[in-house]
C-alpha cells in the first residue's frame, strides 16, 4: 500500500463515518431509535426510554462517530512518539473491529431472522474495510526507527 493509497483510504473512511454521523443526527432530531438501513425497532423498545433519552442516545452515537473522525484525522498527522503512535494504532484497530462486529451481527441477524438490517450490515462491512486500511496505512507510514534502527 502506497502513502497515496493509505491517505485515500483515510479520507474515504472519514467520509463514510460522516454518513453514519449524519444518520444519527437525523434520528436524534426526530427522536427515533435505530439507524438508516438497520433492523426494525419495535414500539416496545422505544418505551424503554424516558422522555428525551432517545435523542440523547442518538446524539451520543453521533459524538462517537465524530470521535472516530478525529482519530482518522489524527492518523494523517506525523505522529512520531511511540506511545502516541501505539495508542492511536490500537484505537484505529479497535474501531475497525467494532465495525466488523457490527457487519457480522447485522448481516447475520438479517439472514437468520426477519428483523432486517442487511443494508446497515453491508455498510458496516465497507466501514470495517476502510477503517482497517486506514489503520494499516498509519502503521506503515512514518514509523520511527527503534534503538537498533529497525522501524517499530
Amino acid at each position: 500500500m502506497t502513502v497515496r493509497t493509505g491517505r485515500w483510504a483515510v479520507w474515504a473512511a472519514i467520509g463514510w463515518t460522516l454518513l453514519y454521523v449524519a444518520s444519527k443526527v437525523h434520528f436524534a432530531l426526530e427522536e427515533r431509535l435505530g439507524v438508516t438501513g438497520g433492523p426494525r425497532v419495535s414500539p416496545q423498545d422505544h418505551l424503554a426510554y424516558g422522555p428525551g433519552e432517545v435523542a440523547l442516545a442518538q446524539w451520543a452515537n453521533a459524538a462517537s462517530g465524530l470521535l472516530i473522525v478525529l482519530l482518522l484525522a489524527l492518523s494523517l498527522a506525523p505522529v512520531r512518539r511511540r506511545p502516541w503512535r501505539r495508542a492511536l494504532l490500537v484505537l484505529l484497530w479497535a474501531c475497525a473491529a467494532m465495525a466488523a462486529a457490527g457487519a457480522v451481527g447485522m448481516t447475520g441477524g438479517a439472514l437468520l431472522t426477519d428483523r432486517g438490517g442487511a443494508l446497515f450490515g453491508a455498510y458496516c462491512a465497507v466501514w470495517a474495510v476502510l477503517l482497517g486500511l486506514s489503520a494499516l496505512a498509519f502503521h506503515r507510514r512514518g514509523r520511527a526507527p527503534g534503538p537498533d534502527g529497525i522501524p517499530v
